[in-house]
């Protein structure tokens, strides 16, 4: 075994939570820094450890990987509301591609495949090319079909299954739900970012006695490893067999929590961090504030660089004012600029504001647009803001977007932000 392949097999074998060192591994296995370091980050590459600023580097949990982006045939049953005729056994199959009988059948051969699904009408021949090729079949308008394949679907578990909708809005409903998918796998939530380390946390039936030292202003006690609330870290010396009365359970995220709400929490409560709990209410881990509110990669448009990527090449920022030329991908079907891109130009000129402002954890609580006059296609705007009321949770940002000195549209936002220690 190569003393890479060694250090891998021994930060597999730290528990989860554990403190990794380039220093450390060095000194526990005789080898070099470089060896070290070397594999430490190929140890980060497969998702064993995670470097996380102020804290270092510690051994995680590797998530399972998943195929996403692929339907299923009972999955897509549900969502055209189907009616299955045949091959029941196969629906929990997922479908490999779809394809659109709008070809002559013998062209049809290029495209089908083993687990594929076929669009297409009452078209005998096209239907048997497709159980002869190991595909399922999709049959619009309404129709059925013949006996015989029915039987031949039945013995090769391949779904047949009929719609009365047409076959463009069967193909329409299809890519809407394969978008839906792709936009769920892109959401980022507590589980993504949930790690484990024991010096947040204090288990009152395992832990009594034992030296604690928190390393945070509140820890997190749980009970046999089931969470129970958090605690302000100076209450615990008084921690008797007695839960405290002063214990909140409510501050509390569950894997599937967005980052937005983890956002809100951590502003509201002013937190460094928030337990994350399994429905069966063990304790997870916890979510750093750090990760929480990391800028992060925007997704990607079809030419592969993301929209804001795409946006931020005609931003000029100029201190509390961002100035922009309205381009054909921002605006809607009429040549107006899309609400949408109006709102990601706001909260581009938010970032600003608050960066400004030395504030750099936040999230919009609030927003309220009104919009005076129709931006068009090509013209030049400059939006600016300033914050009217700064508080100590919350503060009020005022936005206006002006063209050749008229105004076109007023925002005002209610934003919460976290203080910096």
């Amino acid at each position: 075994m190569s003393k890479h392949d060694e250090i891998i097999e021994y930060i597999y074998s730290l528990p989860e939570g554990a403190k990794v060192s380039v220093r450390q591994i060095s000194a526990h296995l005789g080898v070099s820094d470089g060896t070290s370091y070397r594999a430490i980050k190929d140890a980060e590459t497969e998702g064993l450890v995670k470097t996380i600023e102020r804290v270092g580097t510690i051994r995680v949990a590797p998530k399972e990987q998943y195929i996403e982006g692929n339907l299923s045939f009972e999955q897509v049953n549900r969502v055209i509301e189907g009616k299955v005729l045949a091959g029941a056994e196969g629906l929990d199959r997922e479908i490999s591609k779809f394809i659109i009988g709008a070809m002559r059948t013998d062209a049809l051969e290029t495209y089908l495949e083993e687990g594929a699904l076929l669009i297409v009408g009452n078209r005998e021949d096209a239907q048997w090319r497709a159980l002869e090729n190991h595909s399922g079949i999709l049959i619009t308008g309404g129709f059925g079909a013949d006996a015989a394949i029915l039987e031949k679907a039945d013995a090769l578990a391949l779904p047949v299954i009929s719609t009365t909708a047409d076959t463009f809005s069967v193909a329409s409903i299809i890519q809407r739900e394969l978008y839906s998918m792709l936009m769920m796998t892109n959401v980022i939530t507590a589980g993504d970012l949930v790690i484990r380390q024991d010096e947040y946390v204090h288990d009152i039936k395992w832990d009594a006695g034992k030296e604690y030292f928190p390393a945070d202003d509140i820890t997190v006690l749980t009970e046999d490893g089931k969470y129970i609330g958090v605690i302000k870290s100076s209450e615990l010396p008084k921690l008797d067999d007695r839960v405290p009365g002063a214990l909140a359970s409510d501050i509390v995220a569950t894997p599937s929590s967005t980052l937005q709400r983890l956002r809100q929490l951590m502003s509201w409560h002013q937190l460094n961090i928030v337990p994350v709990v399994e429905e069966d209410g063990t304790l997870a881990g916890i979510v750093h504030r750090r990760e929480v509110f990391k800028q992060r990669e925007s997704s990607k448009l079809g030419s592969g660089l993301s929209s804001d990527t795409l946006m931020d090449r005609e931003i000029r920022i100029d201190e509390n004012k961002v100035h922009i030329k309205v381009m054909p991908f921002m605006t809607d079907e009429h040549g107006s600029i899309a609400q949408s891109e109006f709102m990601r130009l706001i909260e581009r000129l938010a970032q600003v504001v608050l960066n400004n402002n030395g504030i750099y954890s936040y999230h919009i609580d609030t927003l309220n647009v009104m919009n005076i006059k129709l931006v068009q296609m090509h013209q030049e705007l400059v939006i600016e803001g300033r914050i009217l009321d700064l508080g100590d949770q919350f503060l009020r940002l005022e936005v206006e977007a002006l063209s050749n000195g008229e105004t076109y549209s007023k925002a005002m936002l209610l934003i919460q932000y976290y203080k910096e220690k």
